[in-house]
């Protein structure tokens, strides 16, 4: 007698690869969400040692770093400098920071030389190249995996539009020159006791999402230039008149330029982590966080002077920052205006309530 083997027919095997499939997918949304948890953990670990490495500056120096250290003109290696060349408050706080060698390859008696257009990558500057050229962990987050830059994490700007510090728009940190650009020492060192607001309802910094370097990409850190917006008539967001040139003139006109022009735009955000410039280690309270509107700047070449700077992350839902008592939160893209413009200054007089962000 012929013996009988036992096996699967076909459509068995089919139905058993297609429960498979589907256990598979059910499963992969879960295996992601656990992975983006693992990194948005590691993210709010950077911002908490940010936090910490800017109280021991403040203990260390009575006072807070520089946002922008433009008051002093450092030459570079290209000649004489001018203040955009400054350092910024992360490159002040590395020896806070466990990064000590970095700090001491950095010549803090020569500026950044910082430059480039949207066309072609920024040159790294001969004398701060080793340390400029330098990656460090802490500032990268985890789940910004697209970015070609060395820097994720952003000290504020307050509400100023520019890169000056006005009293009515100022945010934690400070700068050596006066609202009008007058010489170093005319101007103020934030101190954590001059933030009357309450240290936990300002924030100190923010994540912003790296530059790609590919003006044929669009990605969340793009910014438009050059964009004639320069019609505020404080510099300072929170402002009436300023609010009604942001909503009636200046987010309709970027939106516009970038629609126009989508390759006119400056593609590396934190590549210079050491400079104090907007995009590279300093942000400001323009729009609120991840932004439909695209950012853009009336400074032509790369975006360090002015313009909307924004807050913007890879997290769903929103950003993380670190408030100037050191505590990290979780800011929703839903956020009201006025409550983000609060959060922004050290000064303004707002009463805010914890769960209105």
């Amino acid at each position: 007698m012929r013996t009988r083997r036992s096996g699967f027919t076909l459509i068995e095997l089919l139905v058993v690869i297609a429960i498979i499939a589907v256990l598979i997918a059910l499963l992969l949304p879960a295996v992601q969400a656990a992975r983006e948890a693992a990194r948005r953990s590691q993210c709010t670990n950077n911002l908490k040692q940010i936090g910490l490495a800017m109280h021991n500056y403040e203990s260390t120096q009575s006072g807070l770093p520089w946002n922008q250290a433009c008051g002093r003109v450092y030459p570079t290696a290209t000649g004489a400098g001018s203040p955009v060349n400054g350092f910024g408050a992360l490159a002040l706080m590395l020896p806070y920071m466990e990064q000590m060698a970095v700090s001491n390859s950095l010549n803090f008696s020569f500026g950044l030389a910082f430059g480039g257009d949207s066309n072609t990558a920024p040159p790294l500057d001969p004398i701060q190249f080793t340390a400029i050229k330098s990656t460090i962990a802490s500032l990268i987050c985890p789940s910004d995996g697209k970015g070609l830059g060395r820097n994720n994490y952003m000290a504020s700007n307050g509400t100023n539009y520019d890169w000056h510090s006005r009293a009515s728009g100022a945010g934690v940190f400070g700068r050596p020159d006066d609202d009008n650009g007058n010489a170093a020492g005319t101007g103020f060192q934030g101190r954590l006791s001059g933030i009357t607001d309450g240290t936990s309802n300002t924030i100190a910094f923010a994540e912003r999402s790296r530059g790609d370097g590919d003006k044929n990409m669009k990605s969340p850190s793009d910014i438009y230039t050059p964009v004639s917006i320069t019609g505020f008539p404080n510099y300072v967001l929170q402002l009436p008149g300023d609010q009604a040139y942001l909503t009636g003139t200046a987010i309709p006109t970027c939106t516009s330029s970038a629609n126009s022009a989508p390759t006119s735009s400056w593609n590396y955000g934190g590549y210079f982590w050491a400079s104090g410039n907007y995009n590279q280690s300093t942000f400001n309270f323009v729009l609120t966080p991840n932004s439909k509107t695209p950012d853009c700047s009336p400074w032509a070449g790369y975006a360090g002077g002015y313009g909307f700077m924004t807050p913007r992350s890879y997290h769903s839902g929103g950003v993380q920052v670190c408030l100037a008592d050191g505590s990290v939160r979780f800011i929703k893209d839903s956020i009201a205006p006025v409550t983000w413009y609060a959060l922004g200054t050290r000064g303004g007089g707002e009463v805010i309530s914890s769960d209105s962000f």
